[in-house]
């Protein structure tokens, strides 16, 4: 699973697959149990690429009753006090290849690191619930931090149908921001970049939505699809090929 085209696969994944899917530290019922399954991704080669790739990967999620959980969204401990529930996570940022693209050479590589981070959510009725986490230790020198804000809605339809949905916003340290988007002195000799170097600020804004068809009590098929605007500096950065994106995903998930 950590091999070179598997990372890729988990990059992706940490983008798009959990926004579909949903944090399972936050969503389900204290008890232990866990969901296996299949997930076909089509989405871009690095954030602001515009070349578009399609994953197919395998997913494993476990929660304990006692709040600890594991799988795609990382490891860790949640909590839940009424309607707010919070934890802490430690997951993984993938990096990025030069070689993903023609468009990433002479920038060199973003080696994968340990993230470290906090995540709260809070029941607001009604099907609403707001989210926010922040997450720390990627890039470059393991600086860069992200703290993201999310609104999401979700409902049954019916007794074998479920919508979800959410629009958040990520906002990102200069540090991160140098790492995915700046161009150092050095870089722009290689690549033919003017130097870049961006400041602290919001990442980019994204809308999902997705629809679960519950097959029986253990099988699920669940579609998706996500729009993401980059913003203020990750915008206007030289090796942005296309500043908003859609995505789309299927997931055939067992549960047990």
């Amino acid at each position: 699973m950590y091999l070179r085209v598997s990372a890729l696969s988990l990059s992706a994944l940490a983008v798009v697959g959990t926004t579909f899917m949903g944090g399972a530290h936050a969503q389900q019922a204290p008890k232990d149990g866990g969901r296996v399954g299949l997930v076909a991704i089509g989405g871009y080669e690095y954030q602001g690429s515009d070349e578009t790739r399609t994953l197919v990967l395998p997913t494993l999620d476990y929660t304990w009753a006692n709040g600890w959980f594991a799988g795609i969204n990382g490891v860790g401990r949640q909590w839940s006090t009424g309607a707010l529930q919070y934890g802490l996570k430690l997951g993984v940022d993938m990096g990025r290849e030069e070689g993903r693209s023609s468009a990433l050479r002479g920038l060199g590589s973003v080696d994968a690191s340990a993230e470290l981070g906090g995540f709260a959510r809070y029941a607001l009725g009604q099907g609403f619930a707001a989210k926010t986490s922040l997450r720390a230790g990627s890039g470059v020198g393991n600086k860069g931090a992200l703290w993201d804000l999310g609104l999401e809605y979700g409902q049954p339809l019916g007794a074998s149908w479920r919508l979800g949905s959410e629009l958040s916003v990520t906002y990102a340290n200069a540090d991160y921001l140098q790492s995915y988007f700046g161009v150092t002195a050095q870089q722009a000799q290689a690549s033919g970049y003017a130097v870049y170097t961006p400041s602290a600020g919001p990442r980019d804004v994204s809308a999902r939505v997705a629809l679960t068809y519950l097959i029986s009590p253990q099988w699920s098929l669940t579609g998706g699809l996500r729009h993401t605007q980059l913003l203020g500096d990750a915008k206007d950065a030289p090796m942005v090929r296309k500043s908003s994106a859609n995505s789309a995903l299927l997931a055939l998930n067992y549960a047990f």
